[in-house]
């Protein structure tokens, strides 16, 4: 399985795409609240910098917002923010982990995708697939 393909599956399985997804249309939500709310942020991309700095916990303090709802919104954001980037690195830990196995054996995703794909793998993927459950069991 290449490198590409077993993201794709990590991110598919852990539903971190839909974690990513969800994550930015409610920054570019958030984005457009403090821009049009606060009278602080002066253009759109005044407002990007802002969410950027408040998501990665940076806080430059070039740019304060001072409107009460504006505050609020950056402070869901912060959080919603800091537990993205918490899964994020989870997410490129197992992955990282999943490289290091599949140089050594056959990784548990790429396990997991050929069982779910077991009706397309062809006679000799088969074969190597029964091989390895069978080094698997004798190995425990």
């Amino acid at each position: 399985m290449s490198k590409l393909k077993l993201l794709s599956v990590i991110l598919k399985t852990s539903g971190m795409s839909k974690v990513l997804s969800s994550f930015l249309v409610f920054f570019f939500i958030s984005t457009i609240i403090i821009w049009l709310v606060d009278p602080n942020v002066n253009s759109f991309f005044d407002a990007v910098w802002f969410s950027f700095a408040v998501v990665t916990t940076i806080g430059f303090g070039d740019i304060v917002v001072t409107n009460l709802f504006a505050r609020i919104t950056a402070i869901i954001l912060a959080v919603y923010g800091i537990l993205v980037i918490a899964i994020i690195t989870g997410v490129i830990v197992y992955y990282i982990s999943e490289i290091l196995k599949i140089k050594g054996s056959k990784g548990a995703s790429e396990f997991l995708y050929d069982l779910y794909n077991l009706d397309k793998l062809s006679q000799e993927e088969l074969k190597e697939l029964s091989a390895s459950i069978k080094k698997t069991h004798s190995d425990q």
